[in-house]
């Protein structure tokens, strides 16, 4: 290869063979004619000898000059190649197409001072030299000198108008000079003369990205994979663009299209962690995010985004495993620590909590956050004095720390010590965040403790209208439980319970339970219910249907769509009508889509859509509200004419219900942020033996 090379060098030197002076004497000439043949035979030494021959008999033997000085470059005798560069200057220097050869010589001996020189020098000769040009403003882009560089690649575009590679490389400096609104141009004019260029289109996404406009770099990328469409790299950068505008649907979609081409690119699968991160899926980000950790291993930031994953997820051990992996590559690192020391805290492991806290401490001793999590450890460790000093401490190193001030304060209301302290410690945090529930909840735990129970109530209350949590319904529980208000004390504990399911809170709500009128726990009971309901939030779900009867057996998979106070949606298959439908219920109205459908709908499914608009009905639970329910076991049957109701007596959660002789049983409930839904549900209908099984799938959240 490196003699093709040689060989097309010479070749390009033997151009313009009727432009220099050859040897005048016949034994030159032949002699000049031999070294070409020895060069097409490959003898290159006997080449270098003849041709050597040839300046000896004829000093002003240009072409002879020129071509050993490019065999001298080949054989490694660069001092002797220059030599002879240096005498086709003498004899020829003031010849433009010399002196550009000179210049490609030097850019081959690797000499670009010298290359830009003879370049330079070819310009002032010849003004208009295009090779020159292009050259030059190469050799200055090369050296940094970018300015320079532009006004030759703007001279050069102007003379090759038709040429695409010309505006390409004015775009290019154009943009690392930062005149995107110019480079941008000149990509344009790039790809109106050739759309194959693909680099332009990348270059102005990136342009655009830079810009902050992700719409436009979205559509360049958009046209770049209509044509090049298994590009990863440009996927997943696309991905990455609707993630930066938010629109994670697309941008799953896309990554989606990526993993097809490439399942462990790294960028591909880095991005689809972060949409399902935001989207708050971090169970399917973790497998994702194993990915991008499993390939490159060192990397200290994805072993720590991993460990905060399995955080999040309550899996502390795996959590501890990814911690420790990226503190064996830095052991000092301050945010590893901090994390792994938040991940032991939420584990229940104080005393690895403050072994890391303190090493943070020891290097950072200003770090108020590092004291702030020590106290909160030296407290669930029962040390209330090293508490109390690491509490102090991070206030003293911030005084507008909020939430040490809040601690601090809760911390000696609980003790039922220092009460004018914990009271000045809220009041600041309070101070600082008006609007915090946390805080307001402090507060109201101080009333209690100071037994100005008035005060609580009203604290607590307030708290809950900002943010209702179980601690506080708790708390305000046990201020109406002090006050021997039994069916308030229900309602509150009852409220805390649903939605964290505490022993403790379970035994306080069987104890008030057991004080209160029978007539009064059976009315609360269906409210409770009804609670439970109203927490539900807007969802999407599928369900796995299984239709039997006598005569019939079917299995389809239809979707749901629940939206909070207005309606629920399910989406059937060409089960029954062509083409399918849908069944939206709001209230006691129906409405069905397409509207011919309903003549196509067996009267089974009309009767069980009767039966929900009955459920989701304002005025249901309001039916039985003058019922005497009958106890069986943990449950409590509500009836009245032709209605059942079953709750369970522990979560006031709907066991079965019947009505117009169809049975629902609701056979169980799936966790859902602060509520339960049912994902498993028995349909059945005795009198024509038809029973329809659901199964939920996945469960996701629509926000509105």
């Amino acid at each position: 290869m490196k003699w093709k090379v040689s060989l097309l060098i010479l070749c390009f030197a033997l151009v313009s063979l009727n432009k220099f002076s050859f040897a005048t004497k016949y034994d030159a000439y032949k002699a000049f004619l031999q070294g070409m043949y020895s060069l097409k035979t490959r003898s290159i030494i006997e080449t270098i000898n003849k041709l050597e021959y040839v300046t000896e008999l004829d000093k002003d033997a240009m072409q002879a000059h020129g071509n050993l000085a490019y065999l001298y470059l080949r054989g490694e005798k660069q001092d002797k190649a220059l030599e002879i560069a240096q005498e086709l200057e003498k004899l020829d220097g003031n010849n433009p197409k010399t002196t550009s050869s000179l210049a490609v010589f030097y850019m081959i001996a690797n000499k670009p001072k010298l290359a830009k020189e003879f370049w330079e020098k070819t310009l002032k000769l010849d003004p208009e030299n295009e090779v020159a040009i292009a050259y030059i403003a190469s050799l200055y882009q090369f050296d940094n000198k970018l300015e320079k560089s532009l006004d030759y690649w703007t001279k050069f575009s102007q003379q090759q108008s038709d040429n695409p590679l010309s505006y390409l490389q004015l775009a290019n400096i154009q943009e690392k000079l930062g005149l995107h609104q110019e480079a941008l141009k000149s990509y344009d004019k790039t790809i109106k003369i050739n759309p194959n260029i693909r680099n332009a289109f990348l270059s102005k996404a990136h342009i655009y990205e830079s810009l902050g406009q992700v719409k436009l770099a979205i559509k360049e990328y958009k046209k770049y994979i209509a044509n090049f469409p298994d590009d990863v790299n440009v996927l997943s950068q696309l991905g990455k663009c609707y993630y930066d505008m938010k629109n994670y649907s697309d941008a799953k979609d896309i990554l989606f299209k990526a993993k097809k081409i490439s399942f462990d690119d790294i960028k591909t699968n880095y991005w689809l962690a972060m949409v399902y991160e935001k989207t708050k899926q971090i169970d399917k980000a973790i497998p994702v995010f194993k990915i991008v950790v499993n390939k490159d291993q060192r990397n200290i930031a994805f072993l720590t985004r991993l460990g905060h994953y399995y955080a999040l997820k309550q899996n502390y051990k795996q959590a501890e495993k990814y911690f420790l992996k990226a503190l064996t590559i830095e052991p000092n690192n301050k945010n590893i620590l901090y994390l792994a020391s938040l991940n032991y805290i939420d584990w229940g492991k104080y005393n690895e909590a403050i072994e890391y806290l303190n090493k943070i401490i020891k290097e950072s001793p200003d770090f108020a956050d590092a004291y702030f999590y020590l106290g909160i450890s030296y407290d669930k460790d029962k040390k209330f004095s090293r508490a109390e000093k690491a509490l102090l401490q991070a206030i003293k190193l911030n005084p507008q720390h909020s939430q040490a001030l809040n601690y601090l304060g809760y911390s000696y209301a609980q003790q039922g010590i220092k009460l004018d302290e914990s009271k000045e410690f809220i009041a600041k945090s309070l101070g600082l965040e008006p609007k915090n529930s946390n805080f307001m909840d402090s507060l109201g735990w101080l009333y209690f403790k100071l037994e100005n129970f008035y005060l609580a109530e009203k604290t607590f209350i307030y708290a809950l209208s900002i943010m209702q949590t179980p601690l506080t319904y708790t708390h305000l529980g046990d201020t109406y439980l002090a006050l021997k208000n039994y069916t308030k004390a229900w309602i509150s504990y009852s409220l805390s319970y649903d939605s964290k399911q505490d022993k403790l809170i379970k035994n306080k709500l069987h104890f008030v339970q057991s004080q209160m009128p029978k007539e009064e726990l059976y009315k609360l009971m269906l409210l409770r219910s009804k609670s439970n309901y109203d927490r539900l939030l807007s969802f999407k779900t599928g369900f796995r249907a299984k239709i039997s009867s006598r005569i019939l057996s079917k299995k389809l998979y239809l979707y749901m769509s629940y939206s909070k106070r207005e309606n629920i949606k399910f989406d059937f298959p060409s089960l029954f009508v062509i083409g399918g439908m849908s069944v939206t219920i709001a209230g006691k109205t129906v409405k069905i889509d397409p509207e011919a459908a309903k003549n196509e709908i067996p009267q089974f499914l009309l009767d069980i859509i009767d039966q929900f608009c009955i459920i989701f009905s304002e005025d249901f639970y309001a039916h039985f509200l003058d019922v005497k329910p009958i106890e069986k076991g943990s449950n409590l049957i509500y009836s009245k004419n032709n209605s059942s109701l079953t709750i369970n007596s522990n979560t006031a959660l709907i066991e079965s219900l019947s009505q117009n002789n169809i049975v629902i049983e609701i056979l169980k409930y799936k966790v859902f942020l602060a509520s339960k839904v049912p994902v498993e549900i028995k349909i059945f209908i005795p009198s024509s033996n038809i029973k329809v099984i659901l199964e939920a799938t996945k469960i996701f959240e629509i926000r509105e």
